[in-house]
């Protein structure tokens, strides 16, 4: 009979109801080999990468779940990725007509944000042969964006380099984190043959430095420009 009193978690546990869910994040070796000793039903989560316990009401514990590609944030409220659409534009126009988003980007600010500038630049991002493209959504309305850039070299066909912006009106509450930590997860999960993500950061954004190092990401130093040079691997 297995001995649930050498629990491996930092609290010992009875009741089912007190596991922690799958969002707590992903079990460890240990963890996962006492859980199957103990009968405890795993899911593997492609968003997470890993092994968790399953929820209660989950049909088949054992199977990769169907989990929504999102992410629970401050005061229920949801952070989410999806493809830009048409009836964006007015979001994309707000968003993107301040020049103080442009300030840490690769690009310079193309001046006033038009319709005709703000709807070619959504069919732009459509395009998949180069990029992957994704609206970063709170509460379903767009705060801002995610892209993975492909191809950056012969020797560096599995990497991608990752690149984001948020809305002004959503600086400084904590989503720059959530929005690279939940783009990093999308991306090693979406694309199998991904094995390195490299962000590239402006000299003047420590805020996206600190973003990136919480997630886990690593310094590698900087480029002839001065922008800051960071590197994560699919098993960090």
């Amino acid at each position: 009979m297995s001995d649930r009193t050498s629990s491996p978690f930092s609290k010992g546990r009875d009741e089912a109801s007190d596991w922690p869910s799958r969002w707590d994040g992903i079990l460890d070796l240990r963890q996962k080999t006492w859980c199957e000793a103990n009968g405890i039903p795993l899911a593997y989560d492609p968003l997470q990468i890993g092994w968790v316990i399953a929820e209660k009401e989950a049909q088949c514990p054992n199977a990769v779940p169907s989990a929504p590609l999102s992410w629970k944030v401050k005061c229920d409220r949801e952070l989410a990725f999806r493809r830009w659409k048409a009836e964006d534009v007015g979001d994309y126009i707000r968003l993107l007509g301040d020049p103080e988003v442009w300030r840490y980007m690769h690009e310079a600010w193309p001046g006033a944000m038009s319709d005709t500038l703000a709807r070619s630049l959504i069919d732009i991002s459509a395009l998949d042969d180069h990029h992957d493209v994704l609206a970063v959504t709170l509460d379903g309305r767009p705060i801002g964006q995610m892209r993975l850039a492909f191809g950056l070299d012969e020797s560096s066909r599995d990497t991608a380099e990752l690149s984001y912006w948020l809305g002004r009106e959503h600086w400084q509450q904590g989503l720059g984190h959530d929005l690279v930590r939940q783009a990093t997860k999308r991306a090693f999960a979406d694309h199998s043959w991904l094995y390195r993500l490299v962000a590239f950061v402006h000299p003047d954004n420590p805020a996206s430095v600190r973003c990136l190092r919480r997630v886990g990401y690593h310094d590698r130093g900087h480029r002839d420009d001065g922008w800051q040079c960071f590197v994560i691997y699919r098993d960090s």
